[in-house]
C-alpha cells in the first residue's frame, strides 16, 4: 500500500474544501493533481473515498473515518516542516479597547506557550472592529461580536460582560442602581463610527430598545467615547468590563435593568489553517 503525504493532503483539502477546484487553489496546485493525488489514495484504499456529483463532493462511509486520520497526519506533517525550517516568527494578536484587560492578557500567554514564539499586541480602534483580520495585519484577534464579516472569520467566546451605559456623574441616572428604555429616552448618544454596520447596530441604543433619541455624536475609539461623555456631550452604551479597564474620572456607568450581555471572543481567518493556530486554539 503506497499511501503518500501529497495524496493524504489533498484527500483533506478536498473533504474541508467541498470541490477539487477549491482544494488545488488552497494547497496551491492544479486541479488535475489534487485529482490525480487523491485517486491514489482511493486505489490504495480499494474503493472510494469521495462521492463525485453536480454539487460537488462529499465524503463516503470510509472516507468520514479516514478524514481525522488524514487531517492529523497532515498536520503533523506540517508541524514538523515549519520546525525544520525553524520558523520562529512573531505572532500578532490584535485587540479593541473593549476587548481588552485580562482575557487579552490571558490570550496573550496561551499563544506564547502553544507556539513557543514572540507576542506583538496591536491596538484597533472602531474603524476596525476585526482588529486586523481581514486586512491581514493580525494573525489572531481578541473582538467584540457581532461582526459582519460572513464567512471568513471563526470566533470562538471567552466570556461575557453585562452592558451598561456611560453618563455624566452629574447625570440623574447616575444614581440609579439600573436603567432601562424608558429611563433613557428622549437622549443625546455617544456612537461608534465604524463601517462595519452589524457591529455599529448592536452598540447603538436602538438595539437595546430605546426608540426616542434625542441626537447621536459619533466616536472613533473608546478614548473618545468616554472623554465625550464625561464633558457632557451624551451618554454611550457600553460594557461593565469597560469601567474596570478604562475607569473614566466623571462618568458612571449604570448597568441595563433587563441583565443583557455582550461577548469578548477570540477571532481568527477561517482559510488560516497553519498547525500553530490549530495548537493556540486547542489549548484555550
Amino acid at each position: 500500500m503506497d499511501v503518500t503525504l501529497p495524496a493524504v493532503r489533498a484527500f483533506v483539502a478536498v473533504a474541508r474544501a467541498g470541490s477539487f477546484r477549491d482544494a488545488a487553489t488552497s494547497l496551491g496546485v492544479s486541479q488535475p493533481t489534487v485529482s490525480a493525488a487523491v485517486k491514489r489514495l482511493e486505489a490504495s484504499a480499494g474503493r472510494p473515498l469521495l462521492i463525485r456529483d453536480r454539487d460537488g463532493v462529499r465524503l463516503t462511509e470510509l472516507g468520514g473515518r479516514l478524514l481525522a486520520h488524514a487531517a492529523a497526519v497532515a498536520t503533523a506533517a506540517d508541524e514538523l516542516e515549519a520546525l525544520l525550517a525553524g520558523d520562529t516568527s512573531g505572532l500578532t494578536v490584535g485587540f479593541m479597547g473593549e476587548a481588552a484587560g485580562t482575557r487579552t492578557s490571558r490570550l496573550f500567554d496561551g499563544v506564547r506557550r502553544a507556539s513557543g514564539r514572540e507576542v506583538r499586541p496591536r491596538r484597533f480602534d472602531f474603524d476596525d472592529p476585526s482588529c486586523g483580520l481581514l486586512a491581514g495585519t493580525s494573525d489572531l484577534a481578541v473582538v467584540w461580536p457581532p461582526l459582519s464579516t460572513g464567512d471568513a472569520l471563526e470566533v470562538l467566546v471567552l466570556g461575557s460582560d453585562r452592558r451598561a451605559v456611560a453618563v455624566p456623574a452629574g447625570d440623574p441616572l447616575a444614581r440609579l442602581a439600573a436603567v432601562g428604555p424608558a429611563d433613557l429616552a428622549g437622549r443625546v448618544w455617544v456612537v461608534p463610527r465604524s463601517p462595519d454596520p452589524v457591529w455599529r447596530a448592536f452598540r447603538h441604543p436602538g438595539s437595546i430598545g430605546v426608540r426616542d433619541i434625542a441626537g447621536e455624536v459619533e466616536s472613533r475609539a473608546i478614548e473618545e467615547t468616554l472623554e465625550l461623555v464625561a464633558a457632557g456631550q451624551g451618554i454611550a452604551l457600553l460594557s461593565q468590563s469597560t469601567d474596570d479597564h478604562y475607569a473614566r474620572a466623571g462618568v458612571v456607568f449604570v448597568l441595563l435593568s433587563d441583565g443583557c450581555r455582550c461577548t469578548t471572543a477570540v477571532a481568527w481567518r477561517r482559510a488560516d489553517t497553519r498547525p500553530v493556530i490549530a495548537r493556540i486554539l486547542a489549548g484555550l
